[in-house]
């Protein structure tokens, strides 16, 4: 079952690099990265779910980076560090779909550092994980 890709509610850009957001379910904020994020970027990565966890407690983010070239270090830092501080107030899982060897990289250290991390390399298995949050049971 191929659930993505969603409609686009929002979308962030910098001089290099995006990202889309789309809320497909209640406990759901789906991303797509592009390009080279950079610290500009990162607020548009984690107001989302730090709002939705305020309101729902626990959040599936479902991150697509397969269109994503690099980053700034700064990135994995300050995600790490939202990571952390997110499970002081509620749950966060990240399904992580990587494709470049560097952003893999990235956010398997993101994983050894904050976990709750689910790293995929095969899109058919990120969309098999997305379709169970969307319609479980």
């Amino acid at each position: 079952m191929l659930v993505s890709p969603l409609p686009v509610d929002v979308r962030h850009e910098s001089d290099r690099g995006s990202i889309e957001i789309s809320y497909p379910g209640r406990h759901l904020i789906y991303y797509r990265l592009a390009g080279h994020i950079d610290a500009s970027l990162v607020p548009g990565l984690v107001k989302p779910t730090l709002h939705a966890m305020a309101l729902h407690g626990h959040i599936d983010e479902f991150v697509d980076c397969t269109r994503m070239t690099g980053y700034d270090s700064i990135v994995r830092v300050r995600m790490v560090e939202y990571l952390r501080a997110a499970r002081e107030h509620g749950s966060v899982l990240q399904h992580v779909l990587v494709g470049a060897k560097i952003v893999a990289l990235g956010v398997w250290l993101a994983k050894l550092a904050a976990g709750g991390i689910e790293i995929y390399h095969d899109r058919a298995a990120f969309e098999a994980a997305l379709g169970r949050a969307l319609y479980p049971g």
